[in-house]
């Protein structure tokens, strides 16, 4: 354990650079962690009654172009980005598309706006464009209770990627990481930045409410691999194995690949192996739930090895919306517990459920949350 201590005690290279650029981005109205202010010496060292990892300055980020802060004019939490130079991809003119005022006010994007992009001096990496954007929470860091919560996350996903490719914008890299939730509704105060389990202020565990009775919007995050397509040229046709979902069955074929149909394969496989009950699909730390039966044959159809077999992302929203208006409110109410439980704790705790969802309707709360309320 003495040597993992003395690695988080000093930066990592990819982490020098925002030590480099911690005054410069005070200057602009971004304060970084106490981490990368200059001078920084862990705050573990020479104490003995304090173990490291019970330190906020102990953990580093997980990604090398992604920084959390926060903005000093309003104390709110945005995430900082290193872009990619459009030597390398169309990251910045595709999110900065995105982020336009006529498609930010569409209530069916889905993208993670970009708040404002800072020049900043050179570097030998030319990683010099800062994109500044919300600071946002994984997706799955609250658990889902209800087949509403469900069908509320679908219903914004396939929208939100409905409306990219209605664009001709094809996500390329539609994994589950890559999305994730606006964390204001549900967190009291947001999660830190690496240990999402804590507070961003360090007073205590991070303890996200009902995503019933607190709503929140999903978002698509990630444009570096992202295409925007002219459809006057026909259908693209990419190389496989892009992305981190090497699942996709044109990619094990090694054939070229439609981007809109691998997209919606990918999507698929996030819902499928997060929700739905497959057979030799329980993976180590994941599970299907209960009550969740009637996603499978979407999922299916999503997840077709043949791609000119998969619905477009307008079929598959159309006949999403055709399954929900058939879901009662007794199932839309009812819990999604993991099924790797055994059904004796789900049949257990079933009545405390029940009457928790009872306030729900005593008080008016949609089953299916609405964030845009």
């Amino acid at each position: 354990m003495e040597a993992v201590y003395a690695r988080h005690a000093s930066l990592q290279d990819f982490e020098e650079f925002w030590r480099d650029h911690y005054d410069w981005l005070k200057d602009r109205g971004y304060l970084l962690r106490p981490r990368y202010n200059p001078g920084w010496v862990a705050s573990w060292i020479g104490t003995n009654d304090q173990s490291p990892e019970d330190c906020e300055d102990y953990y580093i980020p997980q990604y090398l172009y992604n920084v959390d802060a926060i903005r000093i004019q309003d104390g709110n939490p945005v995430l900082l980005r290193r872009a990619d130079p459009p030597s390398v991809s169309d990251e910045l003119k595709i999110g900065r598309l995105l982020s336009s005022p006529e498609l930010r006010s569409d209530p069916r994007n889905h993208c993670v706006p970009i708040y404002e992009a800072l020049e900043g001096p050179k570097t030998e990496t030319q990683r010099n464009i800062i994109a500044v954007m919300p600071f946002l929470a994984r997706w799955d860091d609250a658990e889902f209770n209800t087949v509403g919560e469900v069908v509320d996350f679908c219903k914004q996903m396939f929208e939100g990627l409905q409306f990219m490719h209605n664009l001709n914008i094809a996500h390329n890299d539609a994994k589950d990481t890559n999305i994730m939730m606006d964390w204001s509704p549900i967190y009291d105060i947001p999660p830190h930045g690496i240990n999402v389990a804590m507070n961003a202020n360090w007073s205590g565990l991070a303890k996200p409410h009902s995503r019933t009775t607190h709503p929140v919007k999903y978002y698509f995050i990630d444009w570096n691999l992202s295409g925007h397509y002219d459809p006057s040229l026909g259908t693209p046709m990419l190389r496989p194995g892009y992305g981190g979902d090497q699942s996709v069955p044109e990619f094990k074929r090694n054939e070229p690949c439609n981007p809109f149909a691998v997209d919606v394969y990918c999507m698929g496989n996030v819902i499928r192996r997060r929700f739905v009950s497959v057979s030799g699909w329980v993976e180590a730390g994941l599970s299907p739930r209960r009550n969740v039966e009637f996603l499978q044959d979407l999922i299916s159809e999503m997840t077709n090895d043949d791609p000119s077999k998969r619905p477009t992302m307008n079929e598959v929203a159309s006949r999403f919306e055709h399954i929900c208006r058939g879901l009662s409110w007794w199932k839309l109410r009812s819990r999604v517990s993991d099924k790797q439980i055994p059904f004796f704790f789900h049949v257990l705790y079933s009545p405390i459920h029940w009457v928790i969802q009872l306030t729900y309707i005593f008080r008016r709360i949609p089953a299916i949350p609405a964030y845009t309320k």
